[in-house]
């Protein structure tokens, strides 16, 4: 049900509830990801598997036993916690300040969280895809969909065909003429709006790659896409109109940008 799928998943607190109850070699691993979280969202599979001196089956058994589909959910999930973590770690200086700085603080607190939460991997394999791909569709609602076209344009500046759209009708008839050698982007804060979803599940069916920049890691969005970037929201979380969770996204597009650059130079 749609609950389950956004209920948030803490993997350190489930590590934590569930250890002693683990075999040997899931146990091993286990105490080594509660040891060492900050290296584990920054390491590949096939590195914590050496690192934890067990085989990769090994640690994708124990991401499927604590709540997750895999490796990559688990290690996403992990980057969420982390940075709840990080931001609890920040105390509560905003009621100390004016307005104006306490929403300086807010906005700067989410960018800094978006760069803790980052995952080069992650966003490597995104710009290639992207310096790959014939043609770049880029879907957004609302808010999102504004900074979906600051996307497209950042793109187009660096050379790539990609395209904008906010109309989810004018999306879905673009969507049919795609194939595996296109790219399908979405940007979205809830992770839960139906037109995005269904954007990307069209994406899948057509063997593109497809990419969810988001705020929410557990998000039917984040699930959907074959990989997910998170733009950390600001906190408190906004309501009515507020433009402040624009922000990250933008920021983390921008980062994304820098390794769309990096990997032309590499194509070159």
């Amino acid at each position: 049900c749609m609950s389950d799928l956004n209920k948030p998943i803490a993997p350190l607190v489930n590590l934590g509830n569930t250890i002693a109850s683990l075999s040997e070699v899931s146990s091993r691993i286990g105490k080594y990801v509660l040891a060492n979280p900050e290296k584990v969202v920054h390491q590949s599979l096939a590195e914590l598997a050496e690192f934890t001196h067990s085989g990769q089956a090994s640690v994708v058994r124990l991401c499927r036993q604590i709540g997750f589909k895999g490796f990559s959910d688990f290690k996403l999930a992990l980057m969420a916690e982390l940075t709840a973590i990080y931001h609890q770690s920040l105390g509560d200086s905003d009621h100390e300040q004016g307005s104006g700085n306490a929403l300086l603080q807010r906005l700067t607190d989410s960018m800094k969280s978006t760069t803790y939460a980052l995952d080069p991997e992650t966003m490597r394999k995104a710009a290639q895809y992207m310096v790959k791909a014939r043609r770049i569709n880029i879907f957004g609602a609302g808010i999102s969909g504004i900074v979906a076209q600051l996307i497209a344009y950042r793109l187009m500046r660096l050379g790539l065909a990609a395209q904008a759209f906010q109309d989810a009708v004018l999306a879905h008839e673009v969507m049919t003429g795609i194939d595996e050698s296109c790219v399908a982007l979405v940007v979205s804060e809830s992770g839960m709006t139906i037109e995005t979803v269904d954007f990307l599940k069209s994406a899948r069916l057509a063997n593109a790659k497809s990419i969810a920049l988001t705020g929410r890691v557990n998000s039917p969005v984040a699930k959907t896409a074959d990989l997910a970037l998170l733009a950390v929201p600001v906190d408190p979380l906004t309501y009515g109109g507020d433009i402040s969770p624009a922000i990250s996204k933008i920021y983390l597009a921008e980062m994304l940008a820098n390794y769309v650059s990096e990997a032309l130079h590499q194509y070159k």
